[in-house]
């Protein structure tokens, strides 16, 4: 009689995916490169679930999927150590574009021997709306596309998307040079409060959205990351108009 196989379920967590057919490529490229009785991706939950009569190794699967795209497979339990580090390095772009603004305003203090966080505040968001046109700018139509699927005044007001990246070159320009701060407040509260609306709704509508903050040159899903960025810029504006009056 022969002796009944063991069959092993281990369940991974998947980063890369932003539609059906992303789950669908990993879910077939586990199925005929490794061994397993059953492989099944699950786009909603980020999952990958195996069964078979083995154990695979991490590295192994992460082989596999490496080579369909750029995709990575996580283990499903790990520390909360390793879940910030995770998460900040699958934005790494962003979390770079914000590093880069946060440091080069900060330098523009130096000279001065003094911290004046108005001045702080208006060549942060100077320096933020410039970097990020520049990117929007890269590809106008491609960063349209993406961003009319989430910006409220987007989808209310027709293209809006495609002038946008210029509404933000304009305001980097007023920002930078001190002029009409008052207006580019306004502004920059107006259109981030518009978007952190679209952003939240999409987010928890577990819609897979690509952000498109940094154009669509760089591809970035949209996040919690997404939020944060736009709730800061409204709340340095927000603090900028109030000293107006």
């Amino acid at each position: 009689m022969k002796p009944l196989l063991t069959f092993y379920e281990s369940v991974y967590r998947v980063e890369g995916m932003t539609c059906q057919a992303c789950a669908d490529t990993i879910e077939t490229g586990i199925k005929s490169s490794l061994n397993v009785s059953l492989a099944h991706v699950s786009l909603s939950e980020k999952e990958l679930r195996i069964q078979s009569d083995a154990v695979f190794d991490i590295n192994d699967i992460n082989n596999v999927v490496s080579n369909l795209g750029d995709y990575r497979i996580r283990d499903n339990n790990p520390s909360l150590f390793s879940n910030i580090i995770e998460y900040f390095s699958s934005k790494k772009p962003i979390v770079i574009a914000l590093l880069l603004v946060t440091i080069s305003s900060l330098a523009l203090q130096v000279p001065t021997n003094t911290f004046d966080i108005d001045k702080w505040f208006i060549t942060y968001m100077g320096l933020f709306f410039m970097l990020f046109s520049f990117l929007k700018l890269l590809n106008v139509s491609g960063f349209s596309m993406t961003f009319k699927k989430y910006d409220l005044i987007s989808k209310k007001v027709p293209g809006f998307s495609a002038i946008y990246p210029y509404i933000e070159l304009t305001l980097a320009i007023a920002f930078l040079t001190q002029s009409l701060l008052i207006y580019a407040n306004l502004f920059t509260l107006f259109f981030m409060t518009s978007q952190s609306i679209g952003v939240y709704k999409s987010l928890r509508n577990s819609e897979q959205i690509q952000c498109a903050c940094m154009g669509s040159a760089i591809s970035l899903p949209l996040s919690s990351l997404t939020l944060i960025e736009n709730i800061i810029m409204m709340c340095m504006a927000t603090y900028m108009i109030q000293a107006y009056f």
